[in-house]
């Protein structure tokens, strides 16, 4: 066994015992051997953190392996690759009034020899290739007999990956076959969000079109352009064709460029729908900011072709950016009968009924988008979202953690993993996950006043002190920080500072339940003060507060200090201890 064999082995090992660190170190060596190795690259992009340095590793495939299937399915799944024809459920095409009607048939071409030599050439080169493949097969397993490489699927955090250039030589390297559970997009035998080409004008005179819409397929941007342009020359008249080089400027991320060939697809046919929503993509991946300048792309693309379904999806995203939820609704709406079979309608929509407060159907419609493609990582949070506000913490931990390995660049989904812990009583867990959300987001007081909770919980007073009043530094006008924040200081054995919080606090409170909590605890720090006249207005005060903004505790405890503090032997008020909650 070779000392290159024998990394790749080790590697993958540190894979099958999750240990990531070390799976990156020994595949970034291997890279530095031989960075021609498409395997290296494909493995490497399931150890990486973030969506670019994965996208960055699959690309790195491709160069090297342009039709490496898995490759291709992972940045279909990162949106950055349109999908194979063969892997998108058909949605009903119309014809439009832009597309070419009538045109001449290609006429038959006569067999030809040579064609039938190169293909028994090719079929006998290939049998070739098979028997000098099952030979080097066979020697490898003589060599690794004992050998069985599994890879885990969850794995933990690692640092920043960075490729690092290599002058090395090209030298010939074994190539690992890998059993076991794979990265999700290596396991999908089909990508089903995305939709088929819109645009799929027939152009029999140039085979230079043929060539282009395959590379399309593949994902090779650069041919794109180069044939598409090709055949404008020869059809100058066919704004399909300057669409196809802009939407592959697009995706090279060549915006600038982009806007140029679909104005000039606009200015050869102004009644070109498919321009008009390239280029506010374009316009929405270059500036996110620019949304009056998409919007009106979108809106014109829909006067000019009312079933151009990926326009709906477009501007009711737009929408709900603006949280003009309604909206977006209503577009949604519109255009259900053109996207039935479309697991990105559900996800949209779900996640509109959910801003909207309609939990029920926010969470079938996840469901269903779910059922669609199961590779639809959005999908998965907006489950975990809509079991959440829906009373049911518990159930969102499974399509968190599946979320969560391969989008550990979420704080927002660490926040959701840290209450589904909670509400199965792990709160270690609980605490990692917040850990984790703060690493990637200090300035969110919402995880700071979830970890505040979880630390009163666990009577890690001091801890909680510090996490409220980062809260309460970030966000001042938000009653549960500051009202978190005396809580926590009068747990910590300071009332004093606890009731002056409090105090603080009345001005934001909005309803009866908050006014509640607040006399609740102001009671509490008035007696520590030894202050019991005071206390004992404050917990008549909560007692005369309406039934339903009460906890039943806390009338409990009400009566018992009112009956106390009435008496000319007063008893001390027992210190309340904090019941954590799911938020």
């Amino acid at each position: 066994m070779t000392p290159e064999e024998a990394m790749v082995q080790e590697a993958m090992a540190a894979l099958h015992a999750g240990d990531r660190v070390r799976a990156r170190d020994l595949f970034t060596r291997l890279l530095k051997l031989n960075q021609n190795n498409p395997e290296y690259w494909l493995w490497m992009s399931a150890v990486v953190d973030t969506p670019k340095e994965r996208a960055y590793c699959l690309n790195e495939v491709l160069r090297r392996d342009p039709s490496n299937l898995a490759a291709r399915r992972g940045l279909q799944l990162l949106g950055l690759a349109p999908p194979d024809s063969s892997q998108v459920i058909p949605l009903r095409l119309q014809k439009r009034n832009w597309q070419v009607s009538d045109l001449p048939e290609k006429e038959a071409l006569p067999p030809s020899p040579l064609g039938n030599w190169r293909q028994w050439a090719l079929i006998l080169g290939a049998a070739l290739i098979v028997v000098v493949l099952v030979g080097f097969a066979l020697q490898s397993v003589r060599q690794v007999r004992q050998a069985r490489i599994i890879i885990p699927t969850d794995f933990p955090l690692a640092p920043t990956f960075t490729p690092l250039p290599s002058t090395t030589p090209i030298r010939r390297s074994p190539t690992p076959t890998f059993l076991g559970p794979t990265p999700l997009w290596m396991m999908l035998e089909a990508t089903y969000t995305p939709t088929p080409m819109y645009v799929d004008t027939p152009h029999p005179v140039s085979e230079a079109y043929r060539i282009g819409m395959r590379a399309y397929q593949r994902g090779d941007w650069s041919q794109v352009e180069e044939y598409m342009l090709q055949v404008a020359t020869l059809e100058p008249g066919a704004a399909d064709l300057l669409y196809y080089a802009g939407e592959a400027s697009r995706f090279a991320g060549k915006y600038n460029l982009a806007f140029s060939y679909y104005d000039r697809a606009i200015q050869v046919n102004p009644g070109f729908a498919p321009a008009y929503l390239g280029r506010a993509r374009a316009r929405l991946a270059s500036d996110p900011r620019d949304l009056l300048k998409a919007r009106s792309d979108l809106e014109t693309a829909l006067q000019r072709d009312p079933d151009l379904a990926e326009a709906y999806l477009e501007l009711a995203a737009l929408d709900q950016t603006e949280k003009q939820y309604q909206q977006a609704l209503d577009l949604l709406t519109r255009a259900e009968s053109l996207l039935q079979n479309s697991p990105l309608f559900y996800l949209q929509r779900g996640q509109v009924f959910l801003a909207l407060g309609e939990t029920t159907r926010a969470l079938a419609d996840a469901q269903t988008a779910h059922q669609l493609d199961f590779t639809l990582l959005p999908a998965y949070r907006l489950l975990a979202e809509a079991y959440q506000a829906a009373g049911q913490p518990a159930d969102s931990l499974e399509p968190l953690q599946t979320y969560l390995r391969y989008m550990q660049d979420d704080p927002g989904a660490y926040l959701l993993a840290a209450n589904a812990w909670i509400a199965r009583g792990d709160y270690p867990q609980a605490m990692e996950a917040l850990d984790a959300a703060l690493r990637l987001d200090r300035r969110n007081p919402e995880i700071y006043l979830q970890r505040g909770r979880l630390s009163l919980e666990q009577k890690e007073y001091s801890s909680a002190i510090d996490d409220f009043k980062q809260a309460y530094e970030l966000d001042k006008k938000s009653f549960a920080a500051s009202v978190g924040y005396g809580q926590a200081l009068f747990l910590g054995g300071y009332p004093g500072d606890a009731y002056m919080q409090l105090e603080r606090s009345i001005s934001l409170a909005t309803d009866d339940a908050q006014k509640a909590e607040l006399l609740y605890w102001e009671a509490q720090a008035l007696e520590k003060l030894d202050k019991p006249d005071v206390a004992f207005t404050r917990w008549q005060q909560l007692l005369a507060m309406p039934a339903e903004a009460l906890l039943p505790e806390w009338q409990t405890l009400a009566r018992q200090r009112v009956a106390a503090l009435s008496t000319p032997t007063r008893t001390p008020t027992p210190t309340q201890t904090f019941t954590l909650t799911a938020c």
